[in-house]
């Protein structure tokens, strides 16, 4: 037998070419009648609509694209995940663009979805792409920036953060209400946007608790792993030493608890620790982290379904939606308590874009 075609589905069903046509496309009105009688005719033929034919007369590929800096960090993962979950229930293909925190990649590969007319495309960017998301934006594809906030990007650009000042702030109070008064912070490899949120949600809660701010409790590299292991190193050499310290990233987390063990230190009995992520192995390990939990699950079902919400209306004014982390209590702090604790800090208020806030 050959290749089955779209007439004879038609033929098979009793219907118009055009019938079988809505059905295959979810457009226009069908009766059920008609659409179960498509359906029957589809399975008992084994008919495969032309996607590509499809594509080319539709201008709709079914495809979005997930552009990430580095997909081996658990909290880019979880995102994936739960963003393809949504994709593939709009009946969508979600295609991964990795760029190694490289924006000449990142170019590239914004670039090459453009010409390829992808549906949509969720972006965490590291360089400044502006002119490629305008570029993405006036081609008609629709573009939801991961943890970047809205700028001047087109029409179809939104956006979905999680608000990396609230929760830093709460985890350097939780730390001064255990008595720390030197906390050291260290971050790498972050958007310059989240290194400015944490390291303000540090200021502001040294200065809510009458702290001095000192410039040499804080390290921040991107330089390569080994440079960096050195200078972090450096902080634990200081007289006095930090009683705390604040993991504001993944990478650098991992980086001072290999070299707190080096030195000998024990958490918490020599030093406090505290990190911003959300690590399935840190409620495991001896002693349990207290981490600032990072909605990563949340954040990439809100971003797909904000992309999907924006292919429906085009027209729309653009969203800019804060989801809350949530300061997760365990004994690496000397706390002996395990549980999760409602923000120190007020979650942000309603402005004149949405705003989503989990619940606590």
């Amino acid at each position: 037998m050959g290749m089955v075609t779209i007439r004879d589905v038609a033929r098979h069903a009793g219907v118009s070419v055009a019938t079988v046509s809505r059905v295959i496309n979810k457009s226009g009105t069908v009766s059920d009648d008609l659409s179960q009688r498509v359906q029957h005719a589809i399975s008992a033929l084994g008919f495969e609509p032309d996607f590509l034919a499809r594509t080319w007369r539709t201008r709709v590929t079914r495809t979005v694209a997930a552009v990430i800096s580095d997909n081996t960090a658990p909290h880019h993962g979880i995102v994936l995940r739960e963003a393809a979950n949504v994709a593939l229930a709009h009946d969508y293909n979600l295609i991964l663009c990795t760029t190694f925190h490289d924006s000449e990649t990142e170019h590239r590969y914004l670039r090459m979805l453009r010409r390829r007319r992808v549906d949509g495309v969720l972006l965490n960017s590291v360089g400044d792409c502006r002119s490629d998301v305008r570029a993405l934006s006036e081609a008609g594809v629709p573009v939801v920036l991961l943890n970047r906030p809205l700028a001047d990007y087109g029409p179809l650009v939104d956006a979905v953060l999680v608000d990396s000042y609230r929760g830093t702030f709460d985890a350097i109070s939780h730390l001064v209400g255990l008595g720390h008064r030197r906390i050291a912070m260290v971050y790498s490899r972050l958007h310059d946007f989240l290194k400015h949120e944490r390291l303000r949600g540090y200021r502001d809660a040294l200065h809510a608790h009458n702290i001095p701010y000192d410039e040499r409790l804080v390290y921040c590299s991107d330089q390569p792993h080994e440079t960096a292991v050195l200078s972090m190193s450096q902080i634990l050499t200081l007289s006095p030493r930090p009683s705390a310290i604040y993991a504001a990233s993944y990478d650098c987390a991992l980086t001072m608890m290999g070299l707190l063990q080096a030195e000998g230190l024990r958490i918490p009995d020599d030093i406090a620790f505290v990190m911003f992520d959300d690590v399935a192995w840190a409620q495991f390990i001896n002693p349990p982290l207290t981490l600032v939990q990072n909605p990563a699950q949340e954040l990439g079902r809100v971003a797909m379904e904000l992309l999907f919400a924006r292919l429906a209306d085009r027209q729309r004014p653009p969203q800019e939606i804060y989801l809350q982390p949530e300061l997760v209590v365990r004994r690496s702090c000397g706390s002996g308590r395990q549980d999760a604790r409602r923000g120190l800090y007020p979650a942000r208020a309603e402005r004149t874009v949405s705003r989503v806030a989990t619940k606590e």
